[in-house]
């Protein structure tokens, strides 16, 4: 804007200098061309005064403000290229109108002022041709910038031209010239507009300056109809600026969804590229034929065919014959669009499967017919998923087969088995209910005997590959109708119907016969023996798991008979089973009741004949069934795991009954082989000796000789650090397990116990007395002390004490019982309930990989 102030102040005092030099002489004005002269100047000076107070205006243009910077320098650079396209012709054309008014008034105009005009005028003209040929190479945002200020100022510049010289003329003109004047000033005003219209600064620059000088020059000549086309020139000029307003922000409009549409396209063609050269899937394009066009060069690789024979192929051509096929083909033929169409291929003698997707190509009419035969009809996209496929096959393959054997799994045993029962709802033996039918059906479950001492002795991989050669023997014995299925780990399962479930018996015998051959697997012979369970289908079989369950029931049965045998499932397997679980339930009841109790058999001093402690040994008493001895149900507690937890229970609860007595009686706690690998053991023991009080040396723990057949080390670890609390430790039942005599030298314990099947016959038998004998000498050597087990008659304790043995305890001096409740308690015990609830939260606490839980323990 700089430059404008400049140019007023230029013409301003070109018009005071003519008016001095008018005044000395030195020029000979007319007072016509004087009038001219200074209306003119006049109207120029407030035509730019007017500009200049408008341009000072604060204007918010909607339309650029809200664009970023980058839309518009792009916004910029297009009105620059724009306004270039049109300058020569509003050049030609405003030289046009200027010919012609100088052609009306010639006469009427100084020629030395005429001349200065059209002078002026032709660096104007030729200014903005310069300016558009520098526009065009400009790329800055800064020059672009000064490229269109300079054209804004061109335009400011050339609308005072005009205006100004309109203003002088209607003050010289006739009435026919002022209605020529007025009509080539509405042409050159439109022109103008139209030439700015994609540059509102020079827009408002044009239509200000040039109204304004018509406006004065019409006031000057103070008639109505002067009056009457100045408010018409007003009017008009509103009119193309609000019109250049519009057509402007239309522009801005346009070119950002060009923009916008642009980066889309090229966004599509970044990632059609990308998907092309990174993505295990390719496009295709098809005519109205159905045949390719355009195949890129991974379809070509994919199919293993040349680029030049798939173009032109119909793509119905590359799949084999199917329902899919056929719908590909009614796709392609009605041009409607599809989704993951799965077809089978060839490719190189190799199947695979692609899936589909096309889209019809929309014309512009909205017709998906194609005008002729190469134009594209459909486009899509294919997806090679045969690995997927082949993924979704073996998993539901794994889910019904074996993966090591390839038999039928549980599950798909389970299948089969529930319609051999009930039968397909076609078959017209089933009645359409869901009732059983009658059929002959028996089940046969065998097992392998001690398989798990196959993986520890010769690794899994034998025991694998063991497997799969017993399947293979397995399948000799399967019939046509059978089913033979591996349920588990080294069970396997045989479905018998018809006739052949009659024989179920003779089947399973000559199986197990036959599989008891020897297995040769690199250099390894091994002998195995199997167990069998066989359940036979009957009208009291309301479901396959009954069915199954009574099987398993065999099963259990003949192992629990010894095992390598055969055994048919009968009613008391049953019985004896839900008595089993029954007692299950209501020992882990008596934990939550205060059912279990702890008794107290006294221990004889032989040389005193004095009481000198108590082991201590728990019972179980039942609301129902009355006292139930332990070796009715420590094994459950050991099969369950509630063993660990009934333990400790004894354990604090003896300790604390022995630190209430008054004098330094011991006491003594079995341990059993699960609490020796229970990591929670010592710091129980520790805690009780704690909480008590009691001297470590009154209580004794007893365990027997097999707690050290397995995991020898990690229990003799867990003996010596329970030696190293002052706990006194006995080896209990002695004489009556394996490698007595090593465990002795392994571990040196304070006591050793005589079991009562020595002891028993002691005083009538000589082998027993040289066998009780032999251990209390052996014990003497060892500086270990002895008790005998089971003493019931005076004979057997005279026996005793005449071989040097130093406690005894039995029926004679006293059976096992509750101790009376009159003596004071120093610390009251857990309650019973208690260790109902510690079972059930133990089993929810992380332990190490030795079972140690990471619960701390007090």
């Amino acid at each position: 804007m700089k430059d404008i102030y400049c140019f007023v102040l230029l013409v301003l005092w070109s018009g005071d200098l003519g008016k001095q030099e008018a005044m000395k002489g030195s020029v000979k004005f007319d007072k016509q061309w004087l009038s001219y002269c200074n209306h003119g100047l006049n109207s120029s000076l407030q035509a730019l005064l007017y500009y200049r107070a408008m341009a000072g205006l604060t204007i918010v243009d909607n339309t650029l403000s809200k664009l970023s910077q980058a839309d518009r320098q792009m916004v910029t650079r297009e009105q620059l290229l724009e306004h270039g396209r049109v300058i020569p012709s509003s050049v030609i054309g405003n030289f046009i109108a200027a010919t012609i008014l100088t052609f009306v008034y010639f006469g009427d105009i100084p020629p030395a002022l005429l001349g200065l005009w059209w002078l002026i005028y032709t660096v104007n003209a030729v200014d903005r041709l310069m300016l558009r040929s520098r526009s065009k190479t400009a790329s800055d945002n800064s020059e672009l910038l000064r490229m269109k200020k300079r054209l804004t100022i061109n335009a400011a510049f050339n609308a005072n031209l005009w205006g100004a010289a309109a203003a002088a003329l209607l003050s010289v003109a006739s009435p026919i010239q002022s209605g020529l004047l007025m009509a080539v000033c509405a042409g050159v005003m439109g022109v103008g507009a139209l030439t700015y219209r994609c540059m509102p600064d020079a827009t408002r620059a044009w239509l200000t300056t040039t109204p304004v000088c018509l406006a004065l020059g019409l006031l000057f000549r103070g008639d109505l109809v002067s009056l009457i086309a100045t408010v018409m020139l007003i009017v008009y000029a509103y009119l193309l600026f609000e019109n250049n307003c519009r057509i402007f922000a239309g522009f801005v409009e346009v070119l950002l969804s060009r923009k916008e549409i642009e980066e889309g396209s090229e966004t599509v063609k970044l990632l059609l590229n990308d998907f092309e050269e990174q993505s295990s899937n390719w496009l295709f394009a098809v005519d109205q034929e159905g045949q390719l066009v355009d195949v890129c060069d991974r379809f070509a690789e994919a199919a293993q065919m040349p680029v030049g024979e798939l173009n032109g192929a119909k793509l119905t051509s590359l799949f084999e014959k199917d329902g899919n096929l056929d719908s590909l083909i009614d796709h392609l033929s009605n041009g409607r669009s599809f989704r993951d169409l799965s077809l089978i291929t060839d490719v190189s003698g190799t199947q695979q499967c692609w899936t589909l997707s096309g889209r019809a190509a929309e014309k512009e009419n909205g017709s998906r017919q194609a005008a002729n035969e190469n134009e594209i009809v459909l486009r899509g996209v294919i997806a090679d998923v045969t690995a997927q496929k082949d993924a979704e096959n073996r998993a539901s393959y794994l889910m019904r087969f074996d993966s090591l054997t390839d038999l039928p799994n549980r599950r798909l045993f389970g299948e089969t088995l529930n319609r051999a029962m009930y039968g397909s709802q076609d078959d017209p033996l089933s009645g359409g209910d869901d009732k059983p039918i009658a059929k002959k059906i028996a089940l046969i479950l065998f097992d392998v005997d001690h398989f798990q001492a196959v993986n520890d002795d010769h690794g899994h991989d034998i025991g694998d590959k063991l497997l799969q050669i017993m399947a293979r023997r397995f399948g000799k014995f399967v019939g046509p109708e059978d089913t033979l299925s591996r349920t588990g780990g080294n069970e396997f399962s045989l479905l018998l119907t018809g006739e052949r479930a009659m024989a179920a018996k003779e089947i399973a015998t000559e199986t197990v016969e036959h599989l008891k051959n020897v297995f040769a697997i690199n250099e390894h012979r091994i002998f195995l023996k199997y167990s069998a369970g066989i359940a036979h289908w009957n009208d009291q079989h309301h479901d396959v798991d009954t069915f199954m369950k009574e099987a398993n029931l065999a099963l259990h049965a003949a192992k629990a008979a010894g095992r390598d045998r055969i055994t048919c499932f009968k009613k008391g397997m049953n019985v004896a089973a839900e008595e089993r679980r029954r007692m299950e339930q209501d020992l882990i009841n008596s934990l939550e009741n205060g059912q279990m109790k702890v008794y107290y058999q006294p221990v004889i001093d032989l040389k005193s004949m004095n009481k000198m402690g108590y082991e201590a040994l728990v019972r179980w008493e039942h609301p129902e069934n009355g006292l139930i001895m332990p070796d009715k149900f420590i094994p459950l507690a050991e099969e369950t795991g509630l063993i660990i937890q009934l333990g400790e229970w004894v354990i604090r609860n003896a300790v604390e009954e022995a630190a209430s007595w008054p004098n330094q009686n011991m006491v003594a706690v079995n341990l059993s082989p699960a609490q020796m690998r229970s990591a929670s053991l010592t710091p129980t023991v520790l805690n009780a000796l704690a909480t008590t009080g009691l001297d470590p040396a009154r209580l004794e723990l007893e365990i027997t000789e097999n707690v050290l057949l397995n995991d020898s080390d990690s229990n003799l670890r867990t003996l010596h650090s329970l030696r190293a609390l002052g706990v006194r430790i006995s080896l209990d039942d002695f004489g009556t397990g394996y490698s007595s005599l090593n465990y002795l030298r392994a571990f040196p314990f304070d006591k050793i116990k005589i079991d009562r099947c020595f002891v028993g016959e002691i005083d009538s038998r000589e082998e027993s007395r040289a066998i009780v004998r032999s251990v209390i000498d052996l014990a003497r050597s060892l500086g270990m002390q002895t008790t005998a087990e089971g003493v019931e008659r005076e004979s057997q304790a005279q026996q005793l004490i005449a071989e040097g043995c130093d406690q005894v305890q039995g029926y004679l001096y006293g059976k096992a019982a509750a101790l009376g409740t009159d003596r004071p308690k120093r610390a009251k015990s857990a309650p019973i309930a208690a260790i109902a609830n510690d079972f059930v939260e133990r089993r929810k606490v992380p332990r190490d990989e030795n079972g140690a839980t990471f619960q701390k323990r007090a």
